[in-house]
């Protein structure tokens, strides 16, 4: 009887004693620099940040951080996915990433993305243009001054006539192609499974913007349907003038 109590006494005490061995790993910008100067392909990078749990720092010190590490622009915008920042950006954050070596492309994406409130009074945006701030970096700021879901929402019209587009903000993006959620707020697609990157370009000499934004976001959506895709994060809505007025949407898909 004292044996078997013994025992048991000794296997509680083992079971207790074992540490876990599985516990979830967590990603943090240490870990995708220590990835990048150890040479890792970039596609093995994308991978591990779509399937860990991440914690990055995104803040604009972050940033610059990974960019002076060469980080590439497509693995720090999937670290934006991955790990949306929740440091309020305000103009001050946009003139110290832009006075950096930080990409154009990448500060645009942050104004979108982040939580943000920014001053655009005349004063301001003559301080931005005095410290080097890109144009279309201002504008994106003029568009979205404050945090909020940019999108768009098409009328339904009749057969053979054009959908008119107009822009709004805190709506999800309603276009021809119908059940699938478009959104630039993180926390719609959080806990969704990652499918991937989609990619629409349309261009038109004199072309309206709103109308070819309208067909690039159709064009991403049904290519996302095709997917099973159910969500779609927006990661940039770029506009060009010339030669031809051309409008590029890049998407993340979900499901």
């Amino acid at each position: 009887m004292n044996s078997i109590l013994k025992t048991s006494l000794l296997v509680c005490g083992m079971a207790i004693s074992i540490p876990p061995t599985f516990a979830q790993e967590v990603l943090t910008n240490k870990e995708v620099t220590n990835l990048q100067i150890a040479k890792v392909s970039q596609d093995i990078i994308l991978a591990k940040i779509s399937s860990s749990k991440c914690n990055f720092d995104l803040t604009p010190q972050g940033i610059i951080a990974l960019d002076l590490a060469k980080v590439s622009d497509k693995i720090i915008k999937a670290m934006f996915v991955a790990s949306p920042s929740k440091t309020v950006l305000h103009n001050e954050d946009v003139i110290r990433i832009a006075q950096s070596d930080v990409s154009t492309s990448i500060l645009r994406d942050a104004i979108k993305i982040f939580p943000h409130s920014f001053d655009v009074s005349p004063d301001a945006l003559i301080n931005l243009k005095n410290q080097k701030v890109p144009d279309s970096a201002v504008k994106d700021m003029i568009i979205n001054p404050s945090s909020g879901s940019l999108s768009t929402t098409v009328e339904d019209k009749p057969a053979n006539t054009n959908a008119v587009a107009k822009v709004e903000t805190g709506k999800p993006v309603q276009s021809q192609v119908k059940e699938i959620l478009v959104t630039s707020v993180f926390e719609e697609v959080k806990g969704l499974k990652r499918v991937g990157e989609f990619k629409a370009t349309v261009q038109q000499i004199f072309g309206s913007q709103d109308k070819l934004r309208t067909q690039a976001m159709d064009k991403v959506k049904k290519d996302a349907q095709a997917k099973g895709v159910t969500h779609l994060l927006i990661q940039s809505d770029t506009y060009a003038p010339s030669p031809a007025n051309t409008v590029t949407i890049i998407c993340v898909g979900y499901k």
